[in-house]
Protein backbone atom coordinates (compact mmCIF):
# COMPACT_ATOMS: atom_id res chain seq x y z
CA UNK A 1 0.00 0.00 0.00
CA UNK A 2 2.95 2.61 0.86
CA UNK A 3 4.54 1.72 -2.45
CA UNK A 4 1.31 2.75 -4.39
CA UNK A 5 0.96 5.70 -2.23
CA UNK A 6 4.37 6.63 -3.07
CA UNK A 7 3.90 5.98 -6.88
CA UNK A 8 0.88 7.73 -6.87
CA UNK A 9 2.86 11.01 -5.22
CA UNK A 10 5.44 10.31 -7.53
CA UNK A 11 3.10 10.78 -11.00
CA UNK A 12 1.07 13.35 -9.20
CA UNK A 13 4.21 15.49 -8.60
CA UNK A 14 5.38 14.59 -12.47
CA UNK A 15 2.02 15.66 -13.82
CA UNK A 16 1.52 18.81 -11.81
CA UNK A 17 4.50 19.64 -11.48
CA UNK A 18 6.75 19.40 -14.10
CA UNK A 19 6.00 21.93 -16.73
CA UNK A 20 7.32 20.91 -20.27
CA UNK A 21 10.17 22.54 -21.65
CA UNK A 22 9.22 25.36 -24.60
CA UNK A 23 9.14 23.59 -28.10
CA UNK A 24 9.84 19.76 -26.35
CA UNK A 25 7.46 16.91 -25.74
CA UNK A 26 5.94 17.49 -22.67
CA UNK A 27 5.29 13.92 -21.25
CA UNK A 28 5.34 10.38 -23.14
CA UNK A 29 3.88 7.34 -20.88
CA UNK A 30 5.16 4.10 -22.36
CA UNK A 31 3.93 0.73 -21.91
CA UNK A 32 4.39 -2.57 -23.01
CA UNK A 33 0.92 -5.16 -24.33
CA UNK A 34 -1.00 -6.28 -21.33
CA UNK A 35 -1.03 -10.08 -20.58
CA UNK A 36 -1.65 -12.50 -24.01
CA UNK A 37 -2.71 -15.94 -24.90
CA UNK A 38 -1.27 -17.72 -27.56
CA UNK A 39 -2.55 -18.81 -30.47
CA UNK A 40 -2.76 -18.08 -34.40
CA UNK A 41 -4.27 -14.20 -33.35
CA UNK A 42 -2.71 -12.94 -30.01
CA UNK A 43 -4.87 -11.37 -28.43
CA UNK A 44 -5.41 -10.44 -24.69
CA UNK A 45 -6.46 -12.94 -21.63
CA UNK A 46 -9.03 -12.02 -19.11
CA UNK A 47 -6.40 -10.33 -16.85
CA UNK A 48 -4.82 -8.11 -20.00
CA UNK A 49 -8.50 -7.12 -19.97
CA UNK A 50 -8.65 -5.99 -16.44
CA UNK A 51 -4.69 -4.58 -16.56
CA UNK A 52 -6.35 -2.39 -20.02
CA UNK A 53 -9.38 -1.57 -17.99
CA UNK A 54 -6.71 -0.51 -15.03
CA UNK A 55 -4.77 1.54 -17.61
CA UNK A 56 -7.61 3.48 -18.36
CA UNK A 57 -8.82 4.36 -14.93
CA UNK A 58 -5.18 5.26 -13.90
CA UNK A 59 -4.65 7.57 -16.80
CA UNK A 60 -7.69 9.06 -17.53
CA UNK A 61 -7.03 12.22 -15.51
CA UNK A 62 -3.36 12.65 -17.05
CA UNK A 63 -4.34 14.94 -19.99
CA UNK A 64 -3.03 12.55 -22.77
CA UNK A 65 -3.64 13.94 -26.62
CA UNK A 66 -2.66 11.09 -27.99
CA UNK A 67 -2.08 7.03 -28.28
CA UNK A 68 0.41 5.04 -30.42
CA UNK A 69 -0.20 1.25 -30.83
CA UNK A 70 1.64 -1.08 -32.75
CA UNK A 71 -0.54 -2.71 -35.73
CA UNK A 72 -0.57 -5.90 -33.49
CA UNK A 73 -4.08 -6.65 -32.02
CA UNK A 74 -2.73 -7.16 -28.12
CA UNK A 75 -1.53 -3.65 -27.90
CA UNK A 76 -4.63 -2.16 -29.69
CA UNK A 77 -6.63 -3.85 -27.00
CA UNK A 78 -4.12 -2.52 -24.34
CA UNK A 79 -4.78 0.90 -25.84
CA UNK A 80 -8.36 0.41 -26.26
CA UNK A 81 -10.28 1.66 -22.83
CA UNK A 82 -7.87 4.37 -22.32
CA UNK A 83 -8.86 5.62 -25.70
CA UNK A 84 -12.39 5.23 -25.44
CA UNK A 85 -12.19 6.63 -22.28
CA UNK A 86 -10.79 9.95 -23.60
CA UNK A 87 -12.68 9.91 -26.89
CA UNK A 88 -9.19 9.29 -28.85
CA UNK A 89 -8.71 7.21 -31.98
CA UNK A 90 -5.37 5.57 -31.50
CA UNK A 91 -2.38 6.07 -34.16
CA UNK A 92 -1.48 2.87 -35.28
CA UNK A 93 2.59 2.44 -36.38
CA UNK A 94 4.59 -1.01 -37.58
CA UNK A 95 5.79 -2.98 -34.34
CA UNK A 96 10.02 -2.34 -35.68
CA UNK A 97 9.64 1.47 -36.48
CA UNK A 98 11.12 2.89 -33.76
CA UNK A 99 12.61 5.70 -35.46
CA UNK A 100 9.01 6.11 -37.31
CA UNK A 101 7.66 6.28 -34.34
CA UNK A 102 9.41 8.83 -32.52
CA UNK A 103 9.85 11.09 -35.26
CA UNK A 104 6.20 11.31 -36.00
CA UNK A 105 5.10 11.84 -32.31
CA UNK A 106 7.47 14.79 -32.27
CA UNK A 107 5.94 15.60 -35.34
CA UNK A 108 2.18 15.41 -34.91
CA UNK A 109 2.58 16.07 -30.97
CA UNK A 110 5.35 18.24 -29.92
CA UNK A 111 3.91 19.72 -27.07
CA UNK A 112 1.57 16.93 -25.84
CA UNK A 113 1.44 14.25 -23.49
CA UNK A 114 0.89 11.04 -25.43
CA UNK A 115 0.50 7.14 -24.27
CA UNK A 116 2.38 4.74 -26.11
CA UNK A 117 1.61 0.93 -26.11
CA UNK A 118 4.25 -1.44 -27.54
CA UNK A 119 6.21 -4.26 -26.90
CA UNK A 120 8.73 -5.36 -24.08
CA UNK A 121 11.69 -6.35 -26.60
CA UNK A 122 11.37 -2.71 -27.66
CA UNK A 123 10.99 -0.59 -24.39
CA UNK A 124 14.88 0.07 -24.45
CA UNK A 125 14.87 1.39 -28.09
CA UNK A 126 11.84 3.52 -27.40
CA UNK A 127 13.61 4.90 -24.23
CA UNK A 128 17.07 5.06 -26.02
CA UNK A 129 15.45 7.10 -28.97
CA UNK A 130 13.67 9.37 -26.30
CA UNK A 131 17.48 10.14 -25.10
CA UNK A 132 17.25 7.93 -21.99
CA UNK A 133 21.15 6.70 -21.88
CA UNK A 134 20.17 3.96 -19.44
CA UNK A 135 19.75 0.01 -20.61
CA UNK A 136 16.20 -0.68 -19.26
CA UNK A 137 15.15 -4.09 -20.52
CA UNK A 138 11.25 -5.14 -19.14
CA UNK A 139 11.16 -9.28 -18.72
CA UNK A 140 8.94 -10.65 -21.13
CA UNK A 141 6.39 -11.80 -18.49
CA UNK A 142 6.54 -8.41 -16.63
CA UNK A 143 3.08 -6.48 -17.79
CA UNK A 144 3.30 -4.04 -15.06
CA UNK A 145 6.29 -1.21 -15.90
CA UNK A 146 4.50 2.04 -16.82
CA UNK A 147 7.50 4.24 -17.88
CA UNK A 148 7.00 8.30 -17.19
CA UNK A 149 9.31 10.25 -19.94
CA UNK A 150 9.85 13.63 -19.38
CA UNK A 151 12.06 15.38 -21.77
CA UNK A 152 14.31 18.08 -20.78
CA UNK A 153 16.05 20.71 -23.01
CA UNK A 154 19.57 20.25 -21.85
CA UNK A 155 19.50 16.99 -20.45
CA UNK A 156 18.57 12.95 -20.65
CA UNK A 157 14.72 12.67 -20.12
CA UNK A 158 13.52 12.10 -16.29
CA UNK A 159 12.27 8.56 -16.78
CA UNK A 160 10.34 7.02 -13.82
CA UNK A 161 9.27 3.41 -13.80
CA UNK A 162 5.67 3.01 -11.83
CA UNK A 163 4.03 -0.57 -11.68
CA UNK A 164 0.43 -0.51 -12.60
Amino acid sequence: MVLKTLAGAVLFAILCGAPGAAGAQQMIFLIRHAEQMSGPEIVLTEVGHRRAAALAHRLKDAGIAAIFTTDAVRTQETAGPTAKALGIQPKVTPMQDIDGLVKRIRAENPHDRVLIVNHALNVRAILKAFGHPEGIDVARDDYEPLFVIVPRPEAPPLVVMLRL
